[in-house]
């Protein structure tokens, strides 16, 4: 097995999106993909799995050439891709949806049908998910969704898997079926392309790396010869050094001023109810394994659940949160790691997405290219329609259009999602800026050392792991680490 790329470009319109990249994959090897948002590991991922054409340059494929003009021509030839965007049925079962890959356009016959199902069934329950395979995919929650998205290129047995970015949608239990998915095309000698923004999952999933920034390969090493560091270094292009975002700073005692509370709000799904109290300048992680109401929590307290509309005390004001636009009103900010559904107007262009808050709800004036400039937003024309960005500059402008309004409460369900790992430093930076301004933030992630390096950046920050509905643990100070957060997260 061997996947070669010779010089391989691509420009939309004057924008070069890659530049000369010379790649060679042996068979039997996991390779990681790395670089910046805009750095063109997902265009290349996209020309190798036939959804792009290249402008120029040559690839090969087992000695052949190799030149897909669509993605079900480079499935043909034993490569498939799957993605970070869904591409999902949701009014369509699981077993559907993945059985939609095997059907032939020619033969629709019953007993194709009957076959493809028993081996659909049979696959989920390979990886002890077959109580999926009935549900419909709009009932499923959003890592389920991106695991049954990566159960479809499964599903097609491709001699190269090329995976981009869907373990930032998963929680730890779904991404040990990806790397268990991994180690078996590995020992089958076949090709696995990774990206991920997770640099603890490249460095303990991955053989070998290539670094890309500006649509240019920078490097390709062993895994085993590099560090997150000298990664970091070379996606940036800066002098990174050793200092971690762990590094705690010297910071003052915790405000006794309550900013917000809420007392025996539902969670619904569990018949629970949780009580909290936000402190002025205060961060708080939220963790928990999957579908344990982390997110409920969040959604819940910015109103997204009408039918639970708790009241919460903002600045020892009594609040009924029973829509959005009402907690807009009262500066509480929430931002999803679902851009596709929840975070940008694909219709509507970057200077739009960045002032519809400030706009249309609040009422003011922004300066939009100095909001977009603030965040370090790669654009060409803030009139361009947002889908010109790429993913992690569409997050950005998400993320802009909240912090850029001064809230006093940030809610934010996994928000990094999709986002390179210096970029995911400046948010973190961002949030411990606004909690050092006196507002509050309180962040989901399904990224435990997220969590860990987000807290410690900021004196005033405590982790809260939630089970089956409750808050069962609160970690501070040196008690917070990962182990702790993951024996919390089983309830030990």
């Amino acid at each position: 097995m061997e996947l070669i790329c010779k010089k391989v470009s691509k420009k939309f319109g004057s924008n070069l999106a890659l530049s000369e990249v010379d790649l060679h994959v042996g068979g039997g090897e996991i390779r990681a993909l790395l670089g910046g948002n805009g750095s063109g590991k997902s265009t290349l991922s996209k020309i190798l799995g036939g959804a792009l054409n290249v402008t120029s340059g040559a690839m090969e494929l087992n000695g052949k050439p190799y030149a897909p003009v669509s993605a079900i021509d480079a499935k043909r030839c034993g490569v498939v891709f799957t993605s970070q965007e869904l591409s999902l049925f949701d009014n369509l079962s699981v077993e559907e949806n993945i059985a939609l890959c095997g059907y032939s356009v020619r033969r629709t016959l019953k007993i194709e049908k009957k076959k493809t199902a028993d081996k659909v069934r049979s696959l989920l329950q390979e990886y002890g998910i077959e109580h999926l395979a009935d549900k419909a995919v709009r009932d499923l929650s959003a890592n389920e969704q991106y695991l049954v998205e990566f159960m479809k290129a499964v599903y097609q047995d491709a001699d190269v898997l090329i995976i981009d970015e869907i373990t930032s949608a998963l929680y730890r239990e779904d991404v040990r079926i990806v790397r268990r998915v991994m180690q078996e095309y590995k020992a089958q000698g076949k090709i696995v392309l990774f990206i991920s923004h997770r640099m603890p999952e490249i460095m303990e999933l991955c053989d070998t790396v290539t670094v890309l920034r500006n649509g240019s390969i920078i490097s390709t090493s062993p895994i085993k010869d590099v560090t997150e560091t000298v990664l970091l270094s070379q996606m940036t292009g800066l002098d990174v050094g050793s200092a971690s975002a762990s590094d705690r700073p010297a910071g003052h005692a915790l405000s006794s001023n309550t900013l917000l509370s809420v007392r025996q709000m539902p969670i619904p799904q569990f018949d629970t109810a949780v009580d909290l109290e936000v402190k002025e300048g205060e961060i708080i992680g939220i963790a928990g394994l999957q579908g344990h109401g982390q997110s409920n929590l969040v959604r819940q307290l910015f109103g997204l659940d009408p039918a639970v509309s708790p009241t919460v005390e903002l600045q020892g004001r009594a609040l009924t949160l029973s829509a959005p636009v009402k907690a807009i009103q009262n500066r509480i900010a929430f931002i999803s790691g679902d851009r596709t559904l929840e975070g940008v107007f694909e219709e509507r262009s970057i200077e739009e997405n960045v002032e519809i808050i400030s706009r249309m709800i609040l009422g003011k004036k922004i300066n939009a290219a100095a909001v977009l400039d603030g965040f370090h937003v790669k654009y060409q024309s803030k009139g361009d329609l947002i889908t010109s960005l790429s993913g992690g500059n569409q997050q950005k402008v998400v993320l802009a259009r909240w912090l850029s309004n001064a809230p006093l409460v940030v809610l934010a369900d996994d928000p990094t999602k999709g986002i390179d790992v210096q970029a995911r430093r400046d948010v973190h930076k961002t949030m411990v800026k606004i909690a050092e301004q006196g507002s509050a933030v309180l962040m989901v992630s399904s990224d435990n050392d997220e969590l860990v390096n987000l807290t410690s950046m900021a004196e005033n920050s405590r982790i809260i792991v939630m089970y089956e509905g409750q808050i069962i643990k609160t970690l501070t100070g040196s008690d917070i680490s990962v182990e702790n957060i993951a024996r919390a997260s089983v309830n030990l």
